[in-house]
């Protein structure tokens, strides 16, 4: 039995690997993570809560792994694009579509159905535009009046997307360091490593926090991108990587682990096993609509019946019902607004406001 597969290099294909059912698997992860909070109000009894000793949860764990992808193929992305417009184009068209919808439908359609206020009350409310605001992704807000108010976990309508706004801002990052040719290993390693070792010491209250614990992951998959010829995948690593996860995790040093060994587990996952579920991957990218569309079904979920439901009881109900909408995100927004991309009349707006110089904190993690 053969058990290397070479280089990530090698093996690298943008069409022929796991990223995207490993990203989807990181959005059932939130699911499944918010499933406690939202039915119970704490997520003390989230399984991977116990099994890290209160280091991380589910959700968290998604979040990392979403953000190394990130890192990898987002300097991937920057590499191939023709300029620094057209990768920031591409950015946009990703990430902006799909929000402005949900957004939408969560003040003018969900918020009239389920706040305790009257319909006027509520369209005529400040905070009702104001929760459009959001789609700027700084000073974000997470509730819509009397929607939610009485849930387990009160108020909030789509705590996940907090993250939205570091994803960006790492989007930023690259373009900086790809325009003054500093997207090089030389210097992305040291950067990576420093940022890993300050985040050992940040105090979590810190206004810096989240910038730092995030790009932690992101330059980790930046490092795997840029050193892709060099990283072998192993399958006896990927075991020895799983192994010494588990016990820094019990050691208390659970996230600084993950950014070396649950990335080197994320890639031997994605390149270094042989494409999985081939077909449904093939489908579309559901992970995107999976993540922003989550919180609000499984607030809605837990709104019908009271409150009176276990976490399992919200995670299966509503998964199939988030799953559902993520597709049709994909093929009625994303897919379509992605096309875009290649319009001319799309290209010059992108440049005018490049231009022109035009271009929170987490509810729930």
């Amino acid at each position: 039995m053969n058990f290397s597969r070479g280089s990530i290099a090698e093996c690298f294909n943008a069409r022929e690997n796991n990223l995207d059912l490993l990203r989807l698997f990181a959005a059932i992860l939130v699911i499944f993570s918010h499933s406690f909070p939202l039915s119970l109000g704490s997520n003390a009894s989230e399984p991977f809560v116990l099994f890290t000793k209160g280091q991380e949860t589910f959700g968290g764990l998604g979040v990392s792994i979403f953000f190394v992808i990130s890192g990898f193929l987002i300097t991937y992305s920057f590499e191939r694009s023709a300029n620094v417009y057209a990768y920031m184009r591409n950015r946009i068209l990703r990430i902006y579509p799909a929000l402005l919808v949900v957004l939408l439908i969560s003040v003018f359609v969900l918020g009239p159905l389920v706040t305790s206020l009257s319909v006027k009350e509520y369209l005529m409310h400040p905070a009702t535009i104001k929760y459009l605001e959001s789609f700027m992704l700084i000073n974000m807000q997470y509730s819509l009046p009397g929607v939610f108010e009485n849930n387990p976990y009160p108020n909030a309508v789509n705590g996940s997307l907090w993250t939205l706004w570091y994803e960006m801002f790492f989007y930023m990052v690259v373009a900086i360091l790809g325009l003054t040719r500093l997207l090089k290993k030389h210097i992305i390693i040291p950067l990576f490593l420093a940022v890993l070792f300050i985040a050992e010491m940040i105090d979590p209250g810190m206004a810096i926090y989240h910038y730092i614990e995030l790009f932690k992951y992101f330059s980790a998959g930046m490092v795997v991108y840029l050193c892709r010829d060099k990283i072998k995948l192993n399958h006896f690593a990927a075991i020895a990587s799983l192994a010494i996860l588990c016990i820094f995790a019990g050691a208390g040093l659970y996230r600084f682990a993950f950014a070396l060994f649950g990335a080197y587990l994320i890639f031997h996952i994605g390149f270094g096993v042989p494409k999985l579920f081939k077909t449904f991957q093939e489908k579309g990218d559901f992970s995107y609509g999976m993540y922003i569309y989550a919180f609000p079904v499984q607030q809605t979920v837990a709104y019908l019946l009271e409150g009176n439901i276990t976490p399992i009881q919200n995670f299966v109900f509503a998964t199939p019902i988030i799953l559902g909408l993520s597709i049709l995100s994909w093929f009625l927004i994303e897919k379509k607004c992605l096309a875009l991309k290649n319009k001319a009349v799309f290209r010059f707006a992108v440049v005018f406001s490049c231009s022109l110089g035009l271009g929170g904190k987490p509810c729930l993690s």
